[in-house]
């Protein structure tokens, strides 16, 4: 996401978005026993958010890779100092390092595909209804829709919002809530993941149509639309679009908490795995000494 809305890790514009108050970043260079420096990452962590993110790393030639799993351990180590439970990151489905991400801890969280719009602003949809930004009034609506689509094992990293912006919502005349998105805005693109209700009484592929149409400070920017694995529908209705779809991609999480089974105040509807009693984080590692 980063590389997708800040640019390339080294680009002057990624630099200079890296640089926010309150965001903990860390760059670490690993060096071997004779001394020589191989492999170079970076993770961030936005206080808004209980996880860090892996932006990027720089593999050069003829490095062994087993130093990528070192690099990365040191990576999770800093993480863990800042208190965070969860450490994500992507790669794309055929990365020659997965091996490499699995060594150092991480698993497989979820499947996506990204899809990228050139000229949203051109878009033309005639959906009677229109996406609007959303207000504090539509959180429990969207909690509702949020905790019936994300997995359980999965709602623990992924967040109802990333609190970067205001996102957008759609309500069916009749009021019911349709589908809400969460945006993030750069200075080289937009990054949107929808949540789109699976039995919506408008067709996905108009409701997403309409979502582009309607986004507003485009300046010319491209929009990368999420389309994660357990939202199938959404990639179908995105495969309608004018889209270029980009290479799949997995989303890993490496974990820096102590999951522990606690009982819950309300009950959730069970969902994959009939599980009403969620684990969720509730220990870091930085207070376990881990």
């Amino acid at each position: 996401m980063a590389a997708l809305t800040r640019g390339y890790p080294l680009s002057w514009t990624s630099l200079l978005s890296s640089i926010r108050p309150g965001d903990q970043v860390f760059t670490g260079i690993h060096e071997n026993s004779a001394g020589e420096r191989s492999f170079i990452g970076q993770i961030c962590q936005s206080p808004r958010l209980p996880n860090a993110q892996l932006n990027y790393f720089i593999t050069p030639e003829g490095a062994e890779r087993r130093e990528l799993t070192l690099l990365l351990e040191g990576l999770i180590r800093e993480a863990g100092l800042w208190g965070t439970t969860q450490v994500l990151a992507e790669l794309t489905t055929d990365s020659e390092f997965f091996p490499e991400f699995r060594q150092a801890g991480f698993s497989v969280l979820a499947k996506q595909h990204l899809y990228r719009f050139d000229n949203p602003g051109e878009i033309q949809s005639d959906l009677e209804g229109r996406w609007r930004i959303w207000n504090s009034d539509d959180i429990p609506a969207m909690r509702r829709l949020y905790l019936t689509l994300v997995p359980p094992l999965i709602q623990p990293v992924e967040p109802l919002t990333r609190l970067e912006r205001l996102g957008l919502i759609y309500y069916e005349p009749s009021g019911g809530l349709q589908a809400f998105a969460d945006l993030v805005y750069g200075p080289v693109g937009i990054w949107i993941l929808p949540f789109v209700h699976p039995q919506s009484a408008v067709d996905p592929a108009c409701l997403l149509r309409q979502m582009l149409a309607d986004l507003s400070d485009l300046a010319g920017r491209p929009v990368y639309v999420v389309a994660r694995s357990y939202q199938p529908w959404v990639e179908t209705a995105l495969e309608h679009l004018e889209g270029l779809c980009g290479q799949e991609q997995i989303l890993m999480v490496r974990h820096l908490a102590i999951r522990q089974r606690i009982k819950a105040d309300l009950a959730f509807k069970p969902l994959d795995n009939g599980n009403t009693e969620p684990s969720i984080p509730i220990a870091t590692a930085k207070s376990n000494g881990k």
